[in-house]
């Protein structure tokens, strides 16, 4: 593609960006195959996630079911990386996010901050980022403040397996031994007492 070809397609991505006020309209503006991909596998894992970390806690014990389903989550956080790579949209988000007052209050100052707190927000941001987000939601975040694929896929795929320790290995495992299966059973004992006295 030329320079002037370039400049043309910049123009018409800031008109659609102007125009698409709301995310769901500029989701809209730019779907193509790719981006249609990722969500659909990102709706499957979502309503996925649960059942398999039961299956996986029940099945492996509560260490390796978080391997397991960490391993699976990496997978998952390797497809989104690679389906938003390139896509118009994630340039278009960028510029929609600068737009918003919270980003403009708070992240922009310090992105750009070179005071203490602003490099020491910036170092924990990345454990934080695979901590507390999920494979899609790394995947988004990392395109848009423009990661490297050599900083993005290490820390996305990567992250996946801390991230599924503490989550499903350390909470999710701890509730489920201490509380959740015992209920479950209880639950299952007492249904099957009134159903053998019921007949």
């Amino acid at each position: 593609m030329d320079y002037a070809a370039e400049r043309t397609s910049a123009r018409e991505d800031l008109e659609v960006a102007a125009k698409a006020r709301s995310l769901f309209g500029l989701l809209r503006a730019y779907t193509t195959p790719r981006l249609t991909a990722a969500a659909v596998i990102w709706r499957f894992e979502a309503y996925t996630v649960t059942p398999l970390v039961i299956f996986c806690v029940e099945t492996f014990g509560r260490w390796n079911g978080a391997l397991v389903v960490g391993s699976i989550m990496a997978v998952y956080s390797a497809v989104f990386l690679f389906l938003l790579n390139g896509e118009r949209v994630v340039d278009a988000l960028r510029e929609w996010l600068r737009g918003r007052r919270f980003v403009r209050r708070f992240v922009l100052p310090v992105r750009h901050s070179e005071g203490l707190a602003g490099v020491a927000a910036r170092r924990l941001s990345a454990p934080a980022s695979f901590m507390f987000l999920g494979p899609f939601q790394r995947a988004v975040t990392y395109r848009v403040l423009g990661l490297r694929d050599y900083a993005a896929y290490p820390l996305s795929v990567g992250g996946a397996i801390p991230h599924s320790l503490f989550w499903t290995g350390l909470v999710f495992g701890s509730a489920w031994e201490l509380a959740i299966r015992p209920a479950v059973l209880w639950a299952a004992g007492v249904a099957g007492d009134l159903v053998s006295r019921a007949f």
